[in-house]
């Protein structure tokens, strides 16, 4: 397999949520949450010396440290940066995961940081991000698969086939069924790459047995015309 398009990968029709996009939706959010008490919270800390107080302030301290990275990030995300440029804001997002690497904000920036390595082809650096994100026990169910999609990504980059449809997999778990559906479509990419035809051709017609989002269908018939192979004939 030629070397992975991360343009064409990533840039599909609106109806397709890329993890770019999926990052920058829940950090409005979330971050918007996190940020709007912000005021009351260091009344609180100057007042309360408890743990659970020294917690919410270190929250707060962590999304108002990552709210500015993120707006770059949207940038880089928007095709704003030069490579130079988000090399650097790479740089900067990395330093916010150092210091609070678990926090909802920590969470955030490691997701983003590992999609700016992607974008920047640094296959092996993004592999360490999303290995280390998806260990973690409070990344929650709505993260979880965006971080083992991009491992899938990472080791795809480095054509580690076998091991990136593994990863597709688990993030097919951790999805719904339409972003599952979409996450069908990567899963058979590599298992192809890899050198399984059948298996590929498996799940492809598997994903036209099932409804999907706009688009998912003809993808996946597309794919199975490259294989040498005719769709279902009721598809």
């Amino acid at each position: 397999m030629a070397k992975v398009d991360r343009k064409k990968l990533l840039k599909e029709p609106d109806e397709f949520l890329t993890l770019s996009s999926r990052v920058i939706r829940w950090s409005k959010v979330n971050l918007n949450k996190v940020l709007w008490g912000a005021t009351a919270v260091a009344l609180i800390v100057a007042a309360v010396l408890g743990a659970k107080t020294y917690l919410d302030w270190q929250e707060q301290r962590a999304a108002a440290d990552l709210a500015p990275v993120m707006s770059a990030y949207a940038a880089a995300v928007e095709g704003k940066l030069d490579k130079a440029k988000t090399a650097k804001l790479a740089d900067d997002l990395a330093l916010v995961t150092e210091s609070y690497g678990s926090t909802p904000a920590g969470l955030q920036a490691r997701l983003a940081l590992g999609d700016l390595r992607l974008s920047l082809g640094q296959w092996d650096q993004a592999k360490k991000v999303f290995e280390t994100l998806t260990q973690e026990s409070a990344l929650g169910v709505e993260l979880a698969p965006l971080a083992f999609h991009g491992l899938g990504q990472a080791l795809e980059g480095a054509k580690e086939y076998a091991k990136a449809a593994q990863a597709y997999e688990k993030a097919i778990a951790a999805a719904g069924p339409n972003l599952g559906q979409i996450y069908k479509l990567d899963q058979a990419r590599v298992l192809a790459a890899a050198g399984d035809t059948k298996a590929a051709a498996q799940l492809y017609r598997a994903i036209l047995a099932k409804p999907a989002e706009q688009g998912v269908h003809e993808r996946a018939n597309n794919a199975l015309a490259a294989l040498g192979l005719e769709p279902p004939a009721e598809s």
